[in-house]
């Protein structure tokens, strides 16, 4: 089986208690998995207005100085979230969600740990812009989370969900999921939305969707498999979310072809949008035009 490891993680901050949690939720792959976090600031200059206190041309003209100062404040920063943890910095000088994914890209990142803007109300959920921006320019998994989201001072993942159906990127966003769970002992509840599927070949579905899951789960996960038939997609995968408790929602994001773009569909970007968990997102990019999508009449009917 395939393993994914998250030895380097990538954690953009604009060193303010909004990107807080997304630092303590890193913290937990150092503690677990010995994963080595480093801090980045990116923007298109140096600095943060509200961090330094000259004003924005004395910055300007001294551009070393400042970018030493910025790196200072990162540190003490760094070091007041995580005391004792050794966490790497650095600043990139760019548009932060080219800056983030170039960052990730050039370090080789396994994940990429970024907060959001907090929610207001169910269908006004803000995801931010900069990290929309940076799911749609990598392929290196994107792990969300959201401040206020986790009732927990310090964050735990002890039961995660991940919908699947029957394509490439599930598979690869269910090894992740799987990986996850035995990284945190957390149970594992993969679901299958059979929304289009007439009730009569619902148990012919079930058991493809077993032979189909099992290959993907590692031995010592404890999992269990739902099937969901009725309303939205979306809906459905959120609602399961929020009745089992979940700590964690894992989807697949399909890499465009030829493309350093990633395409977020409807049902995974209403998930990422509004899911009341940490979502980890994870892009697939396709490496030759055979890797195509089984559709679900061919193993029905097998």
């Amino acid at each position: 089986m395939e393993t994914f490891g998250y030895d380097r993680i990538l954690v953009p901050t604009d060193m303010s208690d909004f990107g807080s949690l997304a630092l303590r939720f890193a913290a937990m792959f150092h503690d677990r998995l010995a994963s080595r976090i480093t801090l980045l600031y990116a923007d298109e200059t140096y600095f943060p207005i509200d961090v330094l206190e000259m004003p924005a041309g004395y910055y300007l003209e001294n551009a070393t100085e400042t970018k030493s100062k910025l790196q200072e404040k990162l540190r003490e920063y760094a070091n007041a979230q995580l005391p004792g943890v050794a966490v790497e910095t650095t600043i990139a000088d760019g548009a932060p969600a080219r800056a983030i994914a170039e960052t990730a890209k050039q370090m080789r990142a396994d994940l990429i740990v970024m907060g959001t803007h907090g929610r207001r109300g169910w269908r006004r959920a803000l995801l931010g812009s900069v990290t929309e921006a940076v799911l749609h320019e990598t392929n290196v998994p994107v792990l969300t989370v959201t401040p206020g989201t986790m009732s927990d001072a310090v964050p735990a993942v002890r039961t995660i969900v991940c919908p699947v159906n029957f394509t490439y990127i599930a598979r690869e966003a269910l090894h992740h999921a799987s990986a996850m769970a035995e990284a945190f002992d957390a149970e594992l509840v993969v679901v299958y939305v059979a929304e289009a599927i007439q009730t009569p070949k619902l148990p012919e579905v079930e058991a493809a969707f077993s032979l189909w899951v099992g290959p993907a789960v590692r031995e010592r996960v404890r999992y269990r498999l739902t099937m969901v038939g009725e309303g939205e997609p979306a809906e459905c995968v959120l609602t399961t979310a929020a009745d089992v408790d979940a700590d964690l929602i894992v989807l697949g994001a399909q890499h465009k072809f030829f493309s350093d773009a990633t395409v977020i569909g409807a049902t995974t970007q209403r998930i990422t949008r509004f899911a009341r968990c940490p979502v980890l997102t994870v892009a697939r990019k396709a490496h030759t035009e055979l890797e195509l999508e089984v559709p679900e009449e061919e193993l029905v009917h097998a």
